[in-house]
């Protein structure tokens, strides 16, 4: 998917902003994931971005997604932004992220490995999962206790009015 820069895109210095970079990503990485599963896909998390170099007004950019894994309901989905260097031709990186896509209620059918790095992508898919799942357990302790702690201090207060 390419998307040309326009200035609408684009902050005061004329660099791509955040938000329609992630929308875009998004919406090419959704793709990806409804032609693996066949249905329509929800968007259930983005990881792991990074900004490496900012794409400018008038600069085309180029979208790559791929499937990396799938699990029971979900996928995990790499995404890779790149812009061309008009004066050199290099290509340069933009962004970098992964995202997970729920594709309820079929059961996804297994990533088709073709090249080594398709095999290491596999691989790591499932150490990002673990570590992404991590958080989230994380996440749900503090807000249970910051739960208990409000629960606390409003009966404490109760008690002393």
């Amino acid at each position: 998917m390419c998307r040309a820069v326009l200035p609408a895109h684009a902050g005061p210095c004329g660099e791509l902003g955040a938000g329609p970079l992630l929308r875009w990503m998004d919406a090419a990485a959704c793709l990806a994931a409804e032609k693996h599963a066949g249905v329509s896909c929800m968007t259930a998390s983005m990881d792991d971005i990074q900004f490496e170099e900012a794409a400018r007004v008038g600069q085309i950019i180029a979208i790559r997604t791929k499937v990396n894994r799938a699990f029971k309901t979900s996928m995990e989905v790499g995404i890779k932004v790149t812009v061309q260097d008009v004066l050199t031709n290099a290509e340069k990186i933009v962004s970098v992220a992964y995202a997970t896509y729920e594709a309820k209620p079929v059961e996804l059918k297994p990533v088709q490995l073709l090249s080594a790095e398709d095999h290491l992508e596999h691989i790591l898919a499932i150490e990002r999962r673990i570590i992404h799942l991590g958080y989230v357990q994380v996440f749900q302790k503090l807000m249970q206790e910051s739960n208990k702690e409000g629960d606390f201090s409003t009966q404490h207060r109760r008690m002393d009015a």
